[in-house]
């Protein structure tokens, strides 16, 4: 039987570490976020991909506080615009823009562009100290609307509409949304795996310990 691991969640997003517990619930793991810890630095989201930058806030977490960590990115990617605004999602309009300013930047920049294609893009990225990480990821493929419509959710979810469903992801029920969103598929994908997961992590702490003995008998 695998022991328990110590899993903490880099974020101070009570809502995304809820949404992951609920999700890994009956596993041998106890999940913690940046709120149970003391002030720690920030790190540099600068990659150019989601993969980059998930990857650089699990891997500094977990160095930082000496546990594993999860965390993910994730945008929306818009075909006519070459993949835009992508990895800038939550600041297209700027820093500190607001999800109308966004959502109202991405109607003016597709204003008389028929092809409206679009996909929501998640990646996960689960990390140890020494910087070994698993990655996972998810997508939800989708069209933007020339108008919001709906009045749940956040973020370009007003825009985004799915055809199966027929509704934008502000129209759909949390339930609706987190069955077919792309987090919702990467944390499912997640899940299938994480028996396989958790026996990595141990590996990779196993391996950490013996390294670090073996320094200490050699100083």
């Amino acid at each position: 039987m695998v022991e328990p691991v110590i899993m903490v969640v880099a974020t101070r997003n009570s809502g995304k570490t809820k949404e992951i517990r609920s999700l890994l619930e009956g596993f041998p793991v106890e999940l913690k976020d940046l709120n149970d810890f003391g002030p720690i630095p920030e790190p540099i989201e600068d990659g150019l991909t989601f993969e980059e930058n998930a990857y650089k806030k699990a891997s500094f977490t977990a160095k930082i506080l000496g546990l594993p960590a999860i965390a993910d990115d994730s945008g929306l990617e818009v075909e006519a615009l070459g993949g835009a605004p992508g990895v800038y999602s939550a600041r297209y309009a700027g820093i500190n823009a607001t999800d109308e300013e966004n959502n109202r930047k991405l109607l003016k920049e597709m204003e008389g562009i028929e092809n409206r294609r679009a996909r929501f893009c998640c990646v996960i990225s689960i990390a140890v100290p020494t910087g070994f990480a698993l990655t996972y990821e998810g997508f939800c493929e989708g069209e933007i609307l020339k108008a919001p419509r709906g009045a749940g959710g956040f973020g370009y979810d007003p825009l985004f509409f799915y055809p199966p469903l027929g509704k934008t992801f502000a129209e759909m029920t949390l339930e609706e949304k987190n069955a077919i969103s792309h987090r919702g598929r990467a944390l499912q994908e997640l899940r299938r795996e994480f028996d396989k997961v958790l026996l990595w992590i141990h590996n990779r702490l196993e391996e950490e310990r013996r390294m670090l003995g073996y320094i200490c008998e050699n100083e």
